[in-house]
């Protein structure tokens, strides 16, 4: 192949015009360096390489101990083994990265390339060389480790279980990696988690749950916040999750999950609002909640045009249960009594506790008061069964007063005073009935 004439041309010029030599080793590197190897305390180092470190070339000799004091010294061990071997071999490459103290203290990072000129025995007689001064190069790299030291702190050393997704242009998602919280929480590994889709990892009915959570975070394009119940190695877990989008221009290329364990948060809320709403030795609904129920089913009664029937119940009976047995046993009935009156009720009637031996049912959706008194009818002769509570035998009756929406009454303060002035109605003649107001 010819060569080309302006390489040629090039070569030339150099050869006759030495500025031109003097423009490349200056605008094209950070220093030359020609060595003596037959005499190796003779080393010529350009001026830029000096200036490089801080030095004023003229201050200093072409003497290779001049740099040998500047150079680290263990980069300076790596840097003769490397010429040793070059020496031995030309197809060794002279070519590595070594640090030099700058005059102001710094660190200065410099590739330092060489190449040996030898004779025609092939003795090595000198070395050329050049120098590259990679520092700005260096710094960012080392900044860019920092930060990657610190992002690693940070993405593992946080609480929170959390997950970076890939978002592809097809609408699918790929997970790329879950921190040290979310391997020990979720029992699942980095490996396992790593470049699976939704689907590979938590399978179809979980992953369309999840991945409809991904694209609206996409759609919204900002962060979204929501709770999630899901079924992980790690065991059934309720979850707090919030996802945020990273952008790449225009689109949202990542999406980073950031999730708290709840579980335990929301058995608490649950405990808490049970203890709120019902009877904890029945677990009955309590007043509290009975009233709130109340107060719907006047409004959807009224709404849908339909009846429905308070009973007011007070046991008859219950203080000499507890005088002679005790109030363990007292309990004891309390309980078998609730047990007894949802015997004979709907899942859409309420059954609930008022306090003492005082209970309420609501009945809903009565049609003929005839059938009505049937079932209350049903709901007295069961309470008064015998109870076997240990080696005891016990026996309660009940006074049961009735009323009607919305022929009693069309609001519950009403309809409840109406069963309840029934209930006293039987008190006052003997005990033990129902009573319809």
């Amino acid at each position: 192949m010819n060569e080309n004439y302006l390489k040629n041309e090039l070569y030339n010029l150099i050869k006759e015009d030495s500025s031109i030599f003097e423009f490349i080793q200056s605008g094209s590197l950070d220093g030359i360096w020609y060595w003596d190897l037959e005499k190796p305390e003779n080393e010529w180092m350009s001026p830029k390489f000096w200036e490089t470190l801080g030095y004023n070339p003229e201050d200093k000799k072409n003497l290779a101990s001049e740099w040998q004091n500047l150079i680290f010294q263990e980069d300076l061990n790596i840097a003769a083994k490397n010429m040793e071997k070059h020496l031995a071999d030309p197809n060794h490459p002279y070519d590595q990265i070594v640090r030099y103290r700058h005059k102001n203290g710094s660190t200065v990072w410099i590739r330092c390339r060489g190449m040996a000129i030898r004779g025609k025995n092939g003795k090595p007689l000198r070395m050329l060389g050049a120098h590259t001064d990679i520092t700005e190069l260096k710094n960012a790299e080392n900044e860019i480790s920092r930060l990657k030291e610190e992002y690693e702190k940070v993405f593992n050393g946080t609480q929170d279980a959390m997950f970076l997704i890939k978002v592809f242009e097809n609408g699918n998602f790929k997970y790329i990696r879950n921190n040290l919280a979310h391997q020990e929480k979720t029992m699942i590994s980095l490996e396992q988690i790593s470049n699976k889709s939704p689907y590979d990892l938590l399978g179809k009915e979980m992953g369309d749950i999840v991945s409809d959570n991904y694209q609206k975070c996409v759609d919204n394009r900002k962060s979204i916040s929501y709770e999630e119940e899901l079924s992980l190695p790690g065991g059934d877990r309720i979850w707090e999750t919030t996802l945020t989008p990273i952008f790449d221009g225009d689109r949202v290329a990542h999406i980073v999950g950031s999730a708290n364990d709840i579980t335990e948060r929301k058995k608490l809320e649950l405990e808490l609002q049970k203890n709120a709403n019902y009877d904890k030795l029945t677990e009955l609904p309590n007043r509290r909640l009975f009233f709130e129920r109340l107060e719907r089913i006047v409004v959807e009664s009224r709404r849908d045009n339909k009846q429905f029937s308070i009973l007011f119940i007070d046991l008859d009976g219950f203080k000499s249960v507890n005088d002679t047995y005790g109030h363990e046993t007292g309990d004891e009935v309390l309980k078998i009594v609730g047990n007894r009156l949802k015997e004979f009720v709907r899942k859409s009637d309420i059954v609930a506790r008022m306090g003492g031996d005082e209970f309420t049912i609501i009945l809903r959706d009565i049609k003929e008061k005839k059938d009505l008194e049937k079932l209350v009818n049903k709901i007295h002769q069961n309470i008064k069964k015998v109870m076997h509570i240990g080696k005891n035998d016990c026996y309660v009756d009940s006074s049961i007063g009735i009323s009607i929406y919305p022929e009693n009454g069309e609001d519950s303060e009403a309809l409840l005073n109406k069963a309840d002035a029934s209930m006293y109605e039987i008190k006052k003649s003997g005990k033990g009935g129902i009573k319809f107001f």
